[in-house]
Formats: structure tokens, C-alpha cells, sequence
């Protein structure tokens, strides 16, 4: 550990290097009315990148409108994502401590590193996906829409930063494939990314605005959205632990509801809007079992924020607010290594851990 409150040491001179991704694409999108009540669109993208082949993707959606206040809309898509220049080069070594305290050297290896190698990684490919939606929007009121949508996500190849702890099975290959002093690595963490599972996800979207004129001289739009999460792992890499899969599909909170009050009189505009996060859980992550046994659950919490703005000679506005206006914060770390390490809250958290913040802004528009 490094003197002061940073505990990094910095880069080692291994690790600087320049690297680069080069990609080339072309795309074409078509949309238009086909009937009166019916409206398509078709785009196709084809993109060649330099390190990871090509690759072709579409979408299509429509939309119908079965009467003057309802009508039902859908999509397909497929999609593409290549390694970053980061995922497949980062070369960086810190110093952590395990639970007992004592100091160990946790590093992420590129995957055609030597200890990486020896250990099994594999040179990255493309995550690919594939997703559907498909829902209605309604007006049921001349001052009301209401929009609900099922999606559902697939992704295969989700590329994942894999930790190996280095015990002496482990010394014993980093010796057998020639890495020097491959003793002084017993105990600590060699990571590297990997193509390491497949995601399911699928969810649902909720959404109702209603907007209500001459409300004490003014414009009252009331904004209310609702989101059902969900997302199952598989096709596990043989060394992506439990403990990962189940941070994998319950980090995100399943249900996340916002209100939102936005009030506008002449000059002046006002927004109050009330968030709230379900419930989630997490194990200790890298130090973790590794068999989802350490499950450490964290209640469900209600943020609120406002804003108060105020427009002036036409072109100008300035606006004072906060945010978490009530200092919420999640509930303590309950993981007892993170804690050692000076985690004070919850590691994890939807909303972050830095509790209210406050601000004035001007802005000027012409």
C-alpha cells in the first residue's frame, strides 16, 4: 500500500503501450407509411473490423394503429459488440489484502500475456445479440398516453473479467510453461477477460403521462415510469464461479419506479421527482467463495429530488436543485473484507454512495 489515502502505486512501465481499433461501416435505414394505419422500418449495418472480422446487422419494427387511441408496436434487432482496446491489452497490478489482512498482489493480464496463457485464456471474440419488443400505446384521455412494452434480450459471448486465484496448482503450470519466479505469484489474483457466459434478459416498461392545464395558472405534467428487470446466466466458462453468476443476476434491483412533477407557471418551472430502487443482493465478489454462499441481502431505498428554475431576458435560464434531496444512502457493507478495506456502504448500490448533492446552473440558449 502507498503512502496517504490512494493505496495505488501507479503504472508499471510494462504497461504503457498505444493501441488501437480500427473499424469501417456502412448503413442504410428505410421508414415510411405503408397503409394509413400501418408504418414499418428496415435498417441494415454492415461493419468491418480490422481485429475481429465482419459482421452484418438489421432491424425491423412497425407499428399499428388498431383504433383512433390505441395501437400495438413492435421490434427485431440484431447487434454486435467487439472487445475494446482496454479489454484485450490491460496490463495493471495493484496491492489488495485478503480477509485475514494480509497483502497480496492482484493483477489483470492482456490476454495474450504469458501468465494468461499459461492459465488458459483465449484470444476474445464479438459478443452478438439478438432482441425483440413488442407493446401498446394508448390515449385513453385527451391529457393521458400510456405506453407498456415487453422486451427481451439475448446476448452470447458477453465478454467478462474472469479472477483466478493463483494457489500452488496453479504455480505448478505458470512454472511448467516458463514464467520466472512464478513462487512469488501463490496467493495472489491473475485476471483476464474472457467470453465467459450467455444473458437472457427480459423486462418490462411501464410508462403514463398525464398533463393538466390551468393548475393554479399554470401546466402540471405528472410522469410515472415502472421497469421489471430480470436476467438469467448461461453457457457458463468453466471458471466463471457461482458467486459470479448470481452478482451477475442480482446486482440490478428488478423493479425501479420514478414519479416525476413537473409544474410550469410563465417564467418560472418547478419539477419534484420521487425515485425508488427494490431490493438486491451480492455476494463478496473477488472475495468470495466462490460458491454463492456469502449472499448478503440489501433493502430497497426512495430517493427524492427537486428543482426550481427560473427564465429571464428570453435566452437565459438559472436553475438551483439537489438531488437525494433527503442524504439517502444504501445500508452498510456487509462483506467483512470490503469492510476491512474501508467500504462503508453497500459496494454495489443502484444509486451510488455519496448521499444528497446539490447545485446551481446557468444556461443560455439563442
Amino acid at each position: 500500500f502507498g503512502v496517504g489515502s490512494d493505496a495505488f502505486q501507479g503504472f508499471a512501465p510494462e504497461s504503457a503501450g498505444k493501441f488501437e481499433s480500427d473499424s469501417w461501416a456502412a448503413y442504410l435505414d428505410i421508414e415510411g407509411d405503408l397503409t394509413d394505419q400501418l408504418s414499418a422500418a428496415v435498417a441494415i449495418r454492415f461493419e468491418d473490423y480490422e481485429e475481429f472480422d465482419t459482421t452484418t446487422d438489421f432491424k425491423v419494427s412497425a407499428r399499428y394503429q388498431l383504433t383512433d387511441i390505441l395501437a400495438v408496436r413492435g421490434t427485431f434487432n440484431t447487434g454486435f459488440r467487439s472487445p475494446t482496446p482496454g479489454q484485450v491489452n490491460t496490463l495493471n497490478i495493484t496491492t489488495t489484502s485478503d480477509s485475514s489482512g494480509t497483502l497480496v498482489p492482484n493483477g489483470t493480464y492482456p490476454v495474450d500475456n504469458p501468465i494468461a496463457v499459461a492459465l488458459g485464456a483465449e484470444p476474445l471474440e464479438a459478443e452478438d445479440s439478438e432482441s425483440f419488443t413488442i407493446g401498446i400505446v394508448a390515449l385513453p384521455l385527451d391529457n393521458t398516453s400510456v405506453t407498456l412494452d415487453f422486451y427481451r434480450i439475448d446476448i452470447e459471448d458477453r465478454i467478462a473479467l474472469l479472477n483466478n486465484v493463483v494457489g500452488a496448482a496453479e504455480v505448478a503450470i505458470l512454472d511448467a510453461a516458463g514464467i520466472p519466479n512464478a513462487n512469488l505469484l501463490q496467493g495472489s489474483s491473475a485476471n483476464f477477460f474472457v467470453n465467459g457466459f450467455d444473458t437472457e434478459i427480459t423486462g418490462i416498461d411501464f410508462a403514463l403521462t398525464s398533463t393538466f392545464d390551468e393548475v393554479m395558472d399554470g401546466t402540471l405534467t405528472v410522469d410515472l415510469r415502472h421497469n421489471w428487470n430480470e436476467q438469467e446466466v448461461s453457457d457458463v466458462a468453466g471458471s466463471v464461479n457461482d458467486s459470479r453468476v448470481f452478482d451477475l443476476e442480482n446486482h440490478v434491483p428488478e423493479h425501479s419506479t420514478v414519479v416525476t412533477l413537473d409544474y410550469a407557471r410563465g417564467m418560472f418551472d418547478g419539477l419534484v421527482r420521487v425515485r425508488r430502487y427494490d431490493d438486491w443482493s451480492s455476494t463478496g465478489g473477488l472475495f468470495s467463495p466462490g460458491d454463492a454462499s456469502d449472499i448478503y441481502d440489501y433493502d430497497g431505498e426512495i430517493l427524492v429530488d427537486v428543482e426550481l428554475s427560473y427564465t429571464f431576458a428570453e435566452n437565459y435560464r438559472v436553475s438551483v436543485g439537489g438531488e437525494n434531496i433527503f442524504d439517502t444512502t444504501p445500508e452498510d457493507e456487509q462483506e467483512p473484507t470490503l469492510r476491512f478495506l474501508g467500504v462503508d456502504k453497500s459496494l454495489v448500490s443502484p444509486f451510488g454512495v455519496n448521499g444528497g448533492f446539490w447545485y446551481a446552473r446557468l444556461s443560455a440558449s439563442f
